[in-house]
């Protein structure tokens, strides 16, 4: 689990921080934090007041935003970059906001710079609140560079 030694970092730890989904410095986020475990990447999540739908109810939104995010990680095993082209999400049943989920993720595929990913929510009883698959592009050393503009310690990350 965690990172590998020369691996890129699952997790934000640089002077940007402000990811939606997994940074540690964005007070409305869902502050997300991986871990690798083989060939999965994995999470945990449990919705606070501000995240939910119907009363009670995180919203679909946001679980959508969670298998994104994990989806988007699997990549990172293999120290590339990505950026979601296509997201397929099926909702099977609704997450509370007292509930704390796991999300796991794992590469299907990959072809001409595109990598296929699985990912799916769990309850805390083992069933499936929803599943995805998504085709992610890989991202380019430019691209990379052009995003980190202004912030020096998240592009020596990226761009290991």
């Amino acid at each position: 689990m965690g990172n590998t030694p020369g691996s890129l970092p699952l997790n934000d730890e640089t002077d940007y921080g402000l990811c939606f989904a997994c940074g540690p410095r964005n007070r409305s986020g869902l502050h997300l934090r991986f871990q690798r475990d083989g060939g999965t990447v994995t999470t945990s999540f449990q919705g606070r007041e501000e995240h939910q739908g119907f009363p009670g109810y995180v919203h679909g939104g946001v679980i959508t935003t969670l298998l994104d995010e994990i989806m988007s990680r699997v990549s990172l095993l293999e120290n590339r970059w990505t950026v979601t082209a296509r997201m397929a999400v099926r909702f099977r049943r609704p997450v509370m906001l007292d509930q704390r989920v796991t999300a796991v993720a794992e590469k299907s595929g990959e072809r001409r710079g595109f990598i296929e990913a699985t990912g799916r929510v769990v309850l805390p009883d083992g069933s499936d609140a929803a599943v995805a698959s998504g085709t992610f592009a890989f991202l380019s050393r430019e691209s990379l560079a052009k995003m980190s503009t202004g912030h020096p310690d998240l592009a020596s990350q990226w761009m290991r």
